[in-house]
Parts: structure tokens; sequence; C-alpha cells
């Protein structure tokens, strides 16, 4: 019903704070200010999946009638019944799916880094 809102929250949350890693008063050629902004670009490329996952998310509910254009927009939100019911799913669905996308954006990374690793120890290149 509504479980596009966890990961759109989170992207939202991760968009925040990388604007305030960027905007941040770090020399960019200290050892901070090149973690800060590292880690602003992997929240960002981050927040990007995330963003397109809830925009998928939430044109699959538009096609199934489960978001409407006049109010209350959710149509589970038509009683109280059915409001419980969608508090569930973003507890349950939502948050399981935003915790994949991040878990596995982190395992790319991490997969990413160690295969950078290995080829620059046998004097290959590795390209991003």
């Amino acid at each position: 019903m509504c479980c596009f809102f966890v990961p759109g929250a989170e992207a939202i949350a991760l968009s925040a704070v990388s604007f305030i890693l960027k905007r941040g008063h770090h020399d960019k050629h200290d050892e901070k200010g090149i973690f800060s902004q590292k880690l602003a670009y992997h929240l960002t490329r981050l927040s990007h999946l995330l963003y397109g996952g809830s925009l998928l998310l939430a044109l699959e509910h538009i096609w199934h009638g489960e978001i409407m254009f006049a109010p209350p927009f959710i149509t589970a939100m038509q009683s109280p019944e059915d409001t419980a019911v969608m508090l569930e799913e973003m507890s349950t669905a939502g948050v399981s799916m935003a915790l994949l996308v991040t878990l596995a954006y982190a395992a790319y990374e991490l997969i990413k880094a160690a295969g950078s690793r290995f080829a620059a120890g046998r004097g290959l290149e590795f390209s991003r």
C-alpha cells in the first residue's frame, strides 16, 4: 500500500546529510575533507537508488489503484482498519526493502573496493 514511503524517507534523509557534507567547511585536501567528500558521494549514489525504487513502486501503486488523485490520496486511509494494515506494511515491507537496498549497495561497494585492491596488487588497472 505505502511501503514506498520508507525508502523514500531514507532517500530524503540521505540527501540532506549528503548536502550538509558537501557544503561543509572542510578543506578538500585534508583527511577530514576527503572523507566527507567520499561519504557524500556514496550517500548521493545510495539516495538515487532509493529515489528510483520509490518512484517505480509509487507508479506501480498508482497503476493498481492504491493511490488516487483525490483526498485521502491513499486508499488505505479511508478507514482506521485499513490505516492499521498500511502502517504494518510500511513497518515490515517498507523497512525490509530499504534495508535490502542499503545492504546491497554496501556489499557492492565492498566487493568493488576488494577487487580494486586485488587488481592493484597485481599491477592491473581497475576502473570505476
